[in-house]
């Protein structure tokens, strides 16, 4: 045996590409498939696909094959021909010699790739998948009290909470393990495509139950189906989005959310009453399959690079050799397309995995990310407690059905609609903590003013900017914890928005059942209600002031006043050092006068001095 640099020859002259031998088996393949057009093309290119420079017997052999073959059956030369100087025998080559790859054909990429791997058309479909989700969940907000009334169930407000509760639960139970397994195995097409699915059998079950139990069930199921979007989604967009326009794609997606609470409880009031039980849920399986057939069009970035990378693998220049010093050197042309992984890919191709442990403690140590999640679950706390009480309150006072109170819900839920696109375009051109801030200060007023009684108008007005300016508050908060996760080594978005995900499932079952049980076991219980939301609101105030942005607007003011501090320090010490300089000037010059003065003056004593020394003396 026969060793060089380059790696081991056997006897027969054969050498692999990673140093070692060449398997005889695939030599012995080659030659015994004779007639065999089509299995030779395939294992022709299966080899050329798989090939570096030092697999030139192989490609000898394969070219000879094919040659004959042609010949033989008097046929064109298809792609896959091995073009120029493949024959030629390493010991032929001679410095700045080049051998190069064939030029196979290239694969085609799936129809409308383009605009289906496009920026807008995946924030369309994340964005149609969370108004899908809330409208699912929230159809039944209005209709349900009614419903439990009219199957004869007690303590309605809190058997609503109860159900609330159960899709919260299945968020939190599987929002863990669906950001496990789709960090380690980067599927974003496939999973969304399965929740939607089981969202469906979740609605047509929820439709159908008459036992309690059974009720629970299906809400779990739901929340289940409903984690996959808000955490594999939204990865999805983080994944295909320039990170300059990620505020404004992630706002447009989190409007999903007002566009499901906009349209949901005046279309299930209106289709429960008119049509009766069943109806909102088949409105809600119809808009099911309407988003079953976008999510069946997404092509994710990372397919469009595996088609882009073959193609330059086949091309002509894409790979070739070059000798140099007697060693054969391969280069590769291939433009760039680490430049475009993903955070999680690049995590893999690191080799940066992390236990779920490690995870949690990773995640818990910036406090940034920390702080938006605090942000964030505190202003979901206060959605939860006014969705179950704020029928009750409009039936108890005003005496309106549930067809007025999706109105009151479409009110309330359309300012946040248009809101929340702008607010992420805002958070990428100045940063979220001038939004977050000033936001949570501005929804502080309108909490207790949910009290009025008075106007049912002016109640509408004012649980329109009691969420209105939460809404705002939120809307950052999915740009912020993308930005934690990509200065986060083996943390990727999809565990930031898992973490945001279980958030806002425990503050809205949190938030429920609080709000139910004050309003039904308190003396006013809607006056607790008022000032919970209020209290949360305004601790939830200090977290984006300290730590929101790359620089939060506690440290620009601290950095400011000590710049200003700096500034007058160095103001003050030239002042001291120039009147420093112009005191001794004056000094020196009133010591000059004084003692002129003073030799005048012995003169003027004296004017007829005896000697020369005797001047000298009074001087």
């Amino acid at each position: 045996m026969e060793k060089d640099g380059a790696g081991q020859k056997d006897g027969a002259g054969r050498r692999d590409g990673r140093g070692g031998r060449c398997r005889m088996g695939e030599i012995g393949e080659i030659s015994e498939i004779g007639e065999d057009n089509k299995s030779l093309r395939r294992l022709k290119e299966t080899v050329l696909s798989r090939t570096t420079s030092k697999h030139y017997r192989v490609l000898i052999m394969l070219n000879k094959l094919v040659n004959s073959l042609r010949k033989h059956e008097g046929q064109k030369s298809p792609h896959g021909v091995v073009e120029q100087d493949v024959e030629t025998r390493r010991s032929d080559l001679t410095d700045g010699d080049v051998v190069r790859r064939t030029d196979l054909k290239a694969p085609k990429l799936p129809w409308g790739a383009n605009w289906r791997a496009s920026t807008w058309f995946i924030t369309l479909v994340v964005t149609m998948g969370t108004s899908t989700d809330i409208l699912t969940y929230a159809i039944v907000v209005p209709v349900l009290p009614f419903r439990l009334q009219d199957m004869g169930y007690h303590n309605v407000s809190a058997l609503t909470s109860w159900l609330l509760l159960a899709y919260s639960m299945g968020i939190v139970i599987s929002t863990p393990f669906i950001a496990w397994f789709f960090h380690k195995h980067l599927y974003r097409r496939g999973p969304l495509v399965v929740a939607i699915l089981v969202l469906e059998g979740a609605l047509v079950l929820f439709m159908l139950a008459k036992p309690y139990w059974v009720m629970v069930l299906s809400r779990f199921l739901q929340g289940a189906a409903g984690a996959v979007i808000w955490t594999v989604g939204f990865a999805l967009i983080c994944e295909n989005v320039d990170e300059k326009n990620m505020g404004r794609q992630i706002g447009f997606a989190m409007s999903g959310l007002s566009i499901g609470q906009t349209i949901a409880p005046p279309i299930g009031g209106a289709l429960y009453h008119k049509l009766g039980w069943h109806a909102p849920f088949i409105f809600c399986i119809i808009i099911c399959t309407v988003d079953l057939v976008l999510r069946l069009l997404v092509v994710e970035g990372s397919d469009l690079r595996k088609y882009e990378q073959k193609r330059q693998a086949l091309e002509l220049d894409s790979v070739h050799t070059t000798m140099s010093n007697g060693q054969a050197k391969t280069s590769s042309v291939v433009k760039g397309h680490l430049a475009h992984l993903t955070t999680a890919e690049k995590g893999k191709l690191a080799g940066v995995e992390l236990s779920p442990l490690q995870i949690i403690v990773k995640l818990a140590s910036s406090t940034r990310g920390v702080a938006s999640l605090l942000v964030l679950f505190l202003d979901s706390m206060i959605v939860g407690a006014l969705e179950p009480t704020l029928p009750l309150r409009v039936q108890g006072v005003w005496h309106k059905e549930s067809d007025f109170v999706g109105l009151v819900y479409l009110a309330a839920a359309a300012p946040a609609f248009f809101a929340g696109p702008i607010i992420g375009a805002l958070a990428d051109k100045y940063g979220a903590e001038f939004l977050m801030f000033p936001s949570l200060i501005f929804s502080l007023p309108f909490m207790p003013l949910l009290l009025l009684k008075k106007s049912l108008a002016g109640f509408i007005v004012t649980f329109a900017f009691a969420t209105l300016f939460p809404s705002c508050a939120l809307a950052p908060t999915g740009l912020e914890v993308a930005m934690v996760a990509r200065n986060i080594e083996g943390i990727s978005e999809i565990h930031q928005f898992a973490a945001m995900n279980i958030a806002f499932a425990v503050s809205i079952a949190v938030g429920t059942v609080v709000g139910g049980q004050m309003y039904d076991h308190l003396p006013n219980g809607w006056t607790a209600v008022c000032w919970f939301c209020f209290g949360l609101t305004a601790f939830a105030i200090p977290f984006p002031f300290l730590f929101t942005g790359n620089k939060s607007l506690y440290q620009r003011l601290v950095h400011k006043n000590q710049n200003q501090d700096k500034v007058l320090e160095e103001a003050t010490g030239d002042l001291i050092n120039e009147r420093e300089i112009h005191g001794e000037e004056r000094l020196m010059n009133a010591s000059e006068t004084l003692s002129g003065q003073t030799i005048v003056d012995n003169m003027n004593n004296n004017p007829h001095p005896k000697n020369e020394g005797e001047t000298a003396q009074q001087s």
